[in-house]
């Protein structure tokens, strides 16, 4: 007879714990792990009849390991290679590159409920199963859902999370802080869907060199500028957006702009960066400087295959995938379009506006490298549409 020492039991089971074997039902099951997270990211809803709105849900499934000796010696190369000189370069660069650095989750899926609904709806007790995530733990869905199952807050987005046990360890969902308490498994991962109406103005907006100072066109700078500086704002910027957004404005009422239009106001952020810088520029844009809530459109990569070569891809046909389901998905609303002269944000709206010059009104472009007017006039298949696009160095040369 086969006697084991309880110390040796107790001793099996740490280890198992410990080992990757212990997450093998998780694989078979496709739920998401204790020591794995959730982020959704802000999406745009349409407005598809009198009743029913589509309701966008995109999210990552990802491991952080931020005990992973490899990604410890990865993240020391960089600080090497960025000349980090002191401990909060060293912080700073380890918030920024721990993200691409995660182990995606592949196969998983989470539950849902919309939060809210109103008292004659059965809303509250309706789980929507998401789809299994992709190699690089991204998965998206679309859910078909009547008026009376969402409660949208007094800006237009609607709040939704995980059910199960599926969430976050009592922290903010753009919070990705390593926390040692596993102890309690009733986590909670939230996200938002702002609901966009069929009319009204949407501000498409760049990130770098147009809110945020980045200085691409100096690789050295824009590399420290990214990942071992604190994000800098724009002057004026912040309240440029906050204008809009509040409506606090007039000279845009006698340019073709309705007050319902104008009391419509949404904002959609597209940029080359990738997702992995999400959570840093949510932090940064929203919460800290206060810029407008709002959706964001990000590159998607993966960095153990050639989708990482998409960071180094021309900006100007992944912008224009971007956008233009946006003006699709929108038709009766009115665009204005901000970005820089770096890259190809010029190139990019007045080849959307040529292509749909009813709903792109205003195009403007913050002036990095002294571009001229030509550059606008050699794109325009209308020469009489000069007065769509104006040049600014900071938000106050925006009269609006």
């Amino acid at each position: 007879m086969l006697i084991v020492s309880p110390l040796l039991t107790t001793t099996s089971v740490l280890l198992l714990l410990s080992s990757p074997l212990n997450k093998i039902p998780n694989y078979l099951t496709g739920k998401v792990a204790l020591d794995e997270r959730v982020i959704f990211f802000p999406t745009a809803a349409n407005q598809l009849n009198s009743t029913h709105w589509n309701i966008p849900i995109h999210g990552w499934i990802f491991e952080p390991e931020h005990e992973s000796k490899k990604r410890k010696a990865f993240v020391k190369i960089l600080q090497t290679f960025f000349r980090v000189k002191n401990k909060e370069e060293k912080q700073i660069l380890k918030r920024r590159v721990m993200p691409f650095v995660v182990d995606n989750q592949s196969l998983k899926f989470v539950n849902i409920k919309i939060s809210g609904g109103t008292s004659n709806s059965d809303s509250n007790n309706k789980i929507h199963r998401m789809p299994r995530s992709a190699k690089d733990g991204h998965f998206f869905h679309d859910l078909i859902l009547h008026e009376n199952e969402l409660n949208p807050n007094k800006d237009g987005i609607v709040t939704f999370h995980t059910i199960d046990g599926v969430g976050d360890y009592a922290r903010s969902n753009y919070d990705n802080n390593d926390n040692k308490d596993k102890s309690n498994q009733a986590r909670i991962f939230t996200g938002h869907v702002h609901l966009i109406p069929p009319t009204g103005i949407s501000i498409v907006s760049d990130i770098d060199d147009t809110v945020k100072i980045t200085n691409y066109l100096d690789k050295k700078e824009f590399y420290k500028n990214t990942f071992i500086r604190e994000f800098k704002v724009v002057p004026g910027m912040v309240e440029l957006y906050q204008k809009l957004y509040n409506n606090n404005y007039k000279s845009l009422q006698s340019q073709q702009f309705s007050d319902n239009e104008i009391n419509n106001c949404s904002f959609h952020y597209v940029s080359a960066s990738p997702y992995q810088l999400f959570e840093e520029l949510y932090k940064f844009l929203i919460l800290k400087e206060g810029f407008p809530y709002a959706t964001f459109h990000l590159k998607k990569i993966r960095v153990k295959d050639k989708t990482l070569l998409e960071l180094l891809s021309d900006p100007q046909d992944y912008k224009i995938r971007q956008i233009e389901p946006l003006l699709q998905k929108f038709p009766s609303r009115k665009f204005i379009f901000v970005g820089d002269s770096g890259e190809k944000d010029i190139e990019v709206y007045i080849e959307l506006y040529n292509k749909y010059p009813e709903q792109i009104h205003k195009i403007w472009i913050r002036n990095v490298n002294n571009a001229t007017d030509d550059r606008f006039r050699s794109l325009l298949e209308n020469d009489d549409s000069n007065s769509i696009w104006q040049y600014f160095n900071d938000g106050a040369d925006i009269i609006i």
